[in-house]
């Protein structure tokens, strides 16, 4: 019996990432794989790589775009379609979905001369409400995780081909990638592999199915030196290429040979892994410890049929940060299905690039650059349709679709974003002529893998040198210094944030090591328009031997240069306190940042009643009434990456702290 052995490998770099990055990945990894792969005519592969990608490929590599093609002409490689800037297909509306799809299914035909039949879901994501949208793109056949079909109930054994579904009565095939494949390639030695495909042989299978990062060979901790210096790639080449009974085979021959395995409905899911990030960071150390739990008892076998992670949408729950920018998108697509413009459509396109909204082993939403450039599409595509119909100074609606409402001010140099239901607060700043959002800001969160790193378990010098490991078992260690530096916030970092706090010590405030007594900060105010102006007003309460009732109203109006803001605040308590209002603010970099004209290295404070921020191109101005003692310090994160852990500036706050007895009128201007 022959197996088919059918090899693909995804290959993205987010829109507009940095080019020494890119060039690195390409050098270390796509270049010497594709070429190697080239020597061997038997090793028939496919690929997907991101339009965006495709582009930076054929502009700045020209001799690997030319293997592409050379590889493509004698029927070596075979192009899978996806969505051209990789976006998660099931999160963007349909007109997006097909355009996006078509615009890399055109690329694709003019520069390789393929018209795909398959196509790569993004993160495999898998909706089946997509599937009309993908076969009115000439898809045949999609690829996503065993998983998807195991957590159906589906037996592992029953896997080593490709099923059916459909929606509306449209036909989608689907191939399962196998998980077992995914972690042994390249991690494992030929022999290895062999045995694991002689396996799915004696279980009667028809092929061996992997479709993995292109990233894995070469960019991944430790893997050019294994994949190419110590000749992993070469040997796994001469172990399968003549091997008997085993052909490298392209999708779409399996098809045409093959009939589908039988029928299957898939649940929305993606990778398991996947679930298990998208959970909320308490939900998943509870699953971590359920797994475990499980795994010891007689159920081992059907764990992963029962226990499962969170949908991928939940990441706009878990981070409003990501939701902020996903509901931009989706009010830019609202407004170009109307306004029917090529050049809007691009514009878009790029902003719904997936890495932007999540996080897992990857930086994600924690990497300030991918929002930088998520926000300068966001903020273009605004100013094109300012272009092409006017919009009013004042808008309320609830773009953030979360039921509470928003405010967006406007004007031909800024466009201010406030949020009812956070505080009140500003939640975007966009400066036009930078296309630059100074609010593009993150919260300190705690997430499921911070009980790892913060745990009094030093990893051992031998578990962090063991060897090359998949990506997924990667095992880091913090010094017990770095540890005492990280903090966590439980509210999101805006601007216009208040606080309330029987006493001011700025390390406290910096480390959220205070008592809020307070329901302000996070809790959701009445929005109202005055003529020009918005307004937000929260009845609450300070909380000390008892509630006191405490009434805050904020009032932002926007001119030529400025946000003028006005604060007033009433409450029963008749002690003192200190009112704490917050700004937060992210440039593009923090090296050259000046307060007052003095550096700014990791916090600042001055007594006063302006606050003159210089962060090169941009600069802003604070003027209050009152004077006070402003703190200012770095807002860091520690979150996990490929490579290991990053710590990285999210942005910097500044508190105005004013103590108080009853009463406190604040007026103010924030000149840009």
């Amino acid at each position: 019996m022959t197996l088919s052995f059918l090899f693909g490998i995804h290959c993205h770099q987010p829109v507009d990432n940095f080019k020494h990055i890119v060039d690195e990945v390409t050098l270390k990894s796509y270049l010497p794989f594709i070429e190697s792969a080239s020597k061997y005519k038997k090793f028939n592969f496919a690929v997907h790589f991101s339009g965006w990608l495709l582009e930076f490929i054929k502009n700045n590599h020209t001799g690997l775009f030319k293997t592409f093609q050379k590889l493509s002409d004698e029927g070596q490689v075979e192009f899978f379609s996806g969505g051209f800037y990789e976006p998660v297909l099931s999160a963007i509306p349909k007109r997006d979905r097909i355009g996006q799809i078509k615009k890399l299914n055109q690329f694709i035909y003019n520069n390789f001369g393929q018209k795909p039949r398959g196509l790569w879901l993004t993160e495999r994501v898998w909706d089946p409400s997509i599937i009309p949208d993908l076969a009115e793109c000439g898809i045949e056949y999609i690829v996503v995780d065993d998983y998807h079909f195991i957590s159906m109930g589906f037996h592992k054994d029953s896997l080593y081909g490709y099923f059916v579904t459909e929606q509306d009565g449209v036909k989608m095939n689907i191939f399962p990638i196998d998980q077992k494949l995914r972690y042994i390639i390249p991690f494992k030695e030929p022999e290895e592999i062999l045995s694991y495909t002689d396996e799915i042989v004696e279980k009667g299978g028809k092929s061996a199915i992997i479709f993995d990062d292109g990233e894995k060979f070469g960019v991944w901790p430790k893997t050019y030196e294994w994949v190419y210096e110590k000749g992993w790639l070469k040997r796994f080449f001469e172990s399968f290429i003549d091997r008997k009974g085993i052909v490298f085979k392209h999708f779409y021959q399996f098809v045409q040979e093959n009939k589908p395995l039988g029928l299957a409905y898939l649940p929305l899911t993606s990778y398991k892994e996947m679930g298990e990030w998208s959970l909320f960071a308490d939900k998943f150390t509870q699953m971590e410890r359920f797994i475990s739990f499980v795994k010891r008892s007689e159920f081992a076998d059907v764990a992963d049929i029962f226990v499962k992670g969170a949908h991928w949408k939940n990441f706009f729950v878990k981070y409003p940060e990501s939701n902020h920018i996903h509901k931009r998108i989706l009010k830019i697509s609202e407004k170009a299905k109307e306004l029917k413009n090529d050049y809007l459509d691009d514009l878009l396109f790029r902003a719904e690039c997936n890495d932007v909204l999540w996080h897992g082993i990857f930086g994600g939403i924690y990497l300030p650059n991918l929002r930088d450039n998520a926000f300068r599409y966001i903020i273009k595509a605004e100013k094109e349709i300012e272009k092409m119909e006017k919009l009013p100074d004042v808008t309320m609606d609830d773009l953030l679709l979360d039921g509470y409402g928003t405010a967006t001010l406007r004007n031909d140099k800024v466009n201010l974003l406030f949020t009812a239901k956070h505080g009140g607060q500003l939640k975007s700043f966009d400066i036009k002529a930078f296309e630059i959002n100074i609010l593009n800001t993150l919260s300190r969160r705690w997430e499921g893998y911070h009980d790892a790193l913060l745990s009094s378990d030093k990893v051992s010098d031998e578990e962090l040198s063991t060897g090359i490991t998949t990506i997924h078992e990667m095992k880091v260690s913090l010094d017990e210094d770095i540890k005492k530096q990280i903090a966590f916030d439980w509210y999101d970092r805006n601007s216009f944030v208040d606080h309330f706090v029987e006493s001011f010590i700025s390390d406290d405030i910096a480390m959220t090591r205070y008592r809020e007594l307070g329901d302000f900060a996070n809790q959701p105010f009445d929005m109202e328009r005055k003529d020009g102006a918005v307004s937000f007003k929260r009845s609450g309460g300070i909380y000390l031997d008892k509630r006191y009732d405490t009434f805050l109203e904020k009032q932002f109006s926007l001119e030529d240069d400025k946000l003028h803001f006005s604060i007033s605040i009433d409450t029963d308590f008749d002690g003192d306190l200190w009112y704490l209002m917050e700004m937060n603010f992210h440039f593009f970099e923090y090296k050259n940042l000046t307060i007052n004209k003095k550096a700014f290295k990791k916090s600042f404070d001055t007594t006063t009643k302006k606050i003159e921020i210089d962060a090169g191109n941009i600069s802003l101005k604070i003027v209050l009434n009152k004077s006070t003692d402003m703190f200012a310090y770095k807002v860091d994160t520690v979150h996990q990456s490929e490579q290991g852990v990053d710590f990285t500036t999210q942005g910097v706050a500044f508190v105005f702290p004013f103590k108080f007895s009853n009463t406190l009128k604040l007026k103010g201007d924030i000149y840009f």
